[in-house]
């Protein structure tokens, strides 16, 4: 009988962090398990590390040269048994009751098909990452940002065979989890568990380390918009991204040209209909009004405008421009 959960593990020069990870996938209180191990051609020895583990229930699936990380993952998802697949990346930890979780919670609500949970980080810095619950929510997010965390998923198994969605091998920067769960998003039902039960350790293993993320998130939200087929230039683009709380560095763009995009934004979507409508609006609205105090603390001139186009004109802004004002701007965020 194949197992009822297949963990999938990519491995790539983790030895340090893997063998620590596959223990916290063989103290789950759940053990109808398999744990693969999808090594891509690693070179530090993690490998050997695996390979120490005596425990049947670890597959290993071997690369003889290293193909990128979204090949290494389409090969774990084609060679699972299980009905789920559970993520879990090489140098995080699960917490013993995940998998029972994740279960029993896919088992009552068929209509979820990829499943994530709360996150807590560890290593560089700690903190919780707690994303929406529920579909809607978390669909909407998804454009904007990663509200499910992909090391934290089930994904039911069947719905990668009916979809044939994969990850894009022929993708090369950060992000490629992120465009990987956004299309599944649409084809099937997502859900958060609002329980910490994966702890992601940050640090210079990481993808993300090292890389400048203006540039990196351009190119995830231009493969979005493509997804979605919502037309945008590169200064569109460049709006999306101060939208998203990723300032730039040097001057502010201007604030009217910013309201122009949210505007632009609503009436995309609601003439689309790719998201509920109120939901979007709300989610475009929010991230807007949360660029006040950031513009403020670099150009109170930009935070004034954004206050008069947002008709937010009260004793609490201009205070709060007075004040910064007073101490000066902050130094130039990326």
């Amino acid at each position: 009988m194949p197992p009822k959960v297949s963990v999938l593990i990519t491995l790539y020069n983790k030895a340090p962090f893997v063998g620590e990870a596959i223990q916290s996938v063989l103290a789950q209180t759940y053990t109808d398990l398999e744990v693969l191990v999808v090594d891509d051609a690693s070179t530090d020895g993690g490998l050997d590390v695996v390979r120490a583990f005596s425990d049947p229930r670890i597959r290993i699936l071997e690369s003889p040269v290293n193909t990128g990380r979204p090949a290494a993952a389409n090969r774990g998802f084609a060679a699972a048994r299980g009905d789920h697949v559970a993520i879990l990346d090489a140098d995080d930890i699960m917490l013993p009751g995940r998998i029972a979780r994740q279960v029993e919670h896919m088992e009552k609500f068929p209509a979820v098909d990829v499943l994530g949970s709360w996150v807590s980080t560890f290593g560089a810095y700690e903190r919780a990452m707690h994303g929406p619950v529920a579909h809607d929510a978390i669909r909407v997010n998804m454009f904007f940002d990663n509200a499910i965390v992909y090391g934290s998923c089930m994904i039911r198994r069947a719905l990668l065979l009916n979809t044939g969605i994969r990850c894009d091998e022929a993708w090369r920067h950060q992000g490629m989890d992120v465009l990987f769960l956004f299309d599944l998003g649409h084809r099937g039902g997502y859900a958060n568990i609002p329980e910490v039960l994966t702890r992601y350790r940050v640090g210079a293993q990481n993808m993300r380390h090292g890389r400048d993320q203006r540039t990196e998130l351009a190119f995830q939200t231009r493969a979005k918009f493509d997804r979605v087929g919502l037309s945008a230039s590169d200064a569109d683009i460049g709006m999306h991204l101060t939208l998203l709380g990723l300032l730039p560095h040097g001057p502010l763009p201007d604030a009217r040209a910013l309201r122009d995009w949210v505007v632009r934004l609503k009436a995309w979507n609601e003439g689309a209909g790719v998201y509920p409508a109120k939901l979007f609006a709300d989610e475009v609205e929010g991230r807007w009004r949360s660029l006040f105090h950031r513009f403020a603390d670099r150009e109170p001139r930009t935070a004034l405008l954004h206050a008069w186009l947002s008709g937010n004109i009260s004793v609490g802004t201009m205070y709060y421009l007075a004040k910064v004002s007073l101490v000066g701007p902050k130094t130039s965020e990326v």
